[in-house]
């Protein structure tokens, strides 16, 4: 008789633990839609094999692929391309990595074959159809530059050389780019640089070591040199892109997004953390940061240091490797490795590129409602709100009953993007209902809690 009553107590609680996953996974589903989740707006999807990189140009668009050089297409109004010409660099060269600047567009050579005495950086004019070599330059010995990041700022090009070296190129005169500053033998491993004031700022880790770096600072204003100012961060493995509003840096690392108080440059502080699987790519448009990652796209937007939220997720079961702004035709491209969506995939961001300013002021084209994430959530959820102007804002806690639980919010507020964590370990599973009361109305929420 015993042994049935645990066989059956045993049985229950498994289907108890299963109809939890259930109720989760239905809640999800309904949590998206109600709560914005997944709404980033698809405009096209371009089918696509390996893209190394690409950049925009006039109406077109470079794409360097896995081999070979870098191919230039005309964009039609149906998301088309139109191939044009692809620039060779002969021999054993495969471009793969580069930046345009002006009518200039300025390469690596992505081969792991290299005969000493060729070229490893190129210069080239170009222009909607043709294209003309300019000059070549070897600042040393081999590159292997499949995913080492190539800028151009102030007349000059910065470049990583795998495994370690950094290197100044002054292209003023782009058909004839000099040497002018080098740092050697750091062994990192970087993936994007930045300029920012006097400096770069690098994603990097150390190669074949335990301890792994975030990013590193480099001086750039020396006149025959590039001196590390130091390596930062303390998370394990590494980062992998990094963009700037003033002196806050947001970076896509391996944990999530990760943001810094960079004001101090020797000694930056980390101020917010969101976890995600992987970050890999990040864009800027005014004050929101684009990401992508290997479970999606994340939209966070910066108010101040204090108030940095989640906007919105759109989710994709494969890497996001490459983000790009078409800021004319308001457009965010991004290249995805593979899976339904593989290729380049564009978005609409028309509603981002209008919002000017970073004080976090709300424009009445992106009002966003009430809303929290993750839901359904296991402990903390964050509740995200907008005000179209300042006033005393209350935000409580209420049970599926309509017991006032706990208020999280209540006091006088300004306008803008505002949101709270709610913890919710001492509380049951659930449905709750949030109510965000503000003079000239109320707004209201559910959110799921699973344990």
């Amino acid at each position: 008789m015993v042994q049935g009553f645990w066989k059956f107590k045993c049985k229950e609680v498994v289907m108890m633990a299963v109809l939890r996953r259930v109720i989760f996974i239905v809640f999800w589903v309904a949590a998206s839609a109600a709560y914005g989740v997944d709404s980033l707006e698809i405009k096209a999807h371009i089918p696509w094999g390996w893209i190394s990189d690409f950049e925009f140009y006039h109406d077109g668009i470079f794409i360097a692929p896995d081999g070979g050089g870098i191919s230039y297409y005309t964009i039609d109004d149906s998301f088309n391309l139109h191939y044009r010409y692809t620039i060779d660099p002969g021999g054993f060269h495969t471009l793969s990595q580069f930046t345009i600047s002006d009518s200039f567009l300025y390469a690596l050579d992505g081969s792991p074959i290299h005969t000493s005495g060729t070229p490893v950086f190129f210069v080239y004019a170009v222009t909607e159809s043709t294209y003309t070599y300019l000059a070549g330059l070897e600042p040393s010995g081999t590159i292997w530059a499949n995913f080492d990041p190539i800028i151009y700022s102030g007349g000059n090009i910065f470049y990583h050389k795998y495994p370690g070296d950094y290197f100044r190129i002054d292209v003023t005169d782009p058909s004839d780019p000099q040497l002018t500053g080098k740092l050697r033998n750091t062994s990192d491993v970087c993936l994007s640089m930045i300029p920012y004031q006097d400096t770069l700022l690098i994603t990097t880790r150390q190669q074949g070591t335990a301890h792994l770096y975030n990013f590193r600072v480099i001086k750039t204003n020396a006149p025959d040199t590039l001196i590390s100012i130091g390596v930062y961060g303390n998370r394990p493995s590494y980062t992998a892109d990094l963009v700037n509003i003033g002196s806050i840096l947001f970076t896509a690392h391996l944990d999530g997004f990760v943001v810094y108080d960079i004001t101090d440059l020797q000694n930056p502080e980390e101020i917010y953390f969101y976890p995600t699987t992987w970050g890999r790519c990040l864009a800027r448009v005014n004050n929101y940061i684009f990401m992508g990652g290997n479970d999606g796209w994340y939209v966070f937007k910066y108010v101040n240091p204090d108030s940095i939220l989640l906007d919105e997720y759109k989710s994709n079961d494969r890497r996001v490797l490459r983000m790009r702004l078409r800021l004319d035709q308001k457009e965010l491209w991004c290249f995805v490795d593979g899976g339904a969506l593989g290729g380049l995939v564009v978005f609409d961001i028309s509603e981002y590129v209008g919002i000017k300013g970073e004080t976090g002021q709300v424009s009445e084209a992106h009002h966003q409602v009430l809303k929290n994430y993750p839901n359904p959530f296991r402990g903390v959820t964050f509740i995200s709100y907008s005000l179209k102007e300042p006033g005393p804002v209350e935000l409580t806690i209420y049970s599926c009953t309509g017991e006032k639980m706990k208020t999280l919010v209540s006091g006088f507020q300004e306008a803008g993007n505002h949101g709270v964590c709610w913890n919710a370990k001492d509380f049951p599973s659930g449905v709750y209902f949030y109510r965000l009361k503000i003079p000239k109305s109320e707004r209201m929420g559910k959110a799921l809690l699973v344990r």
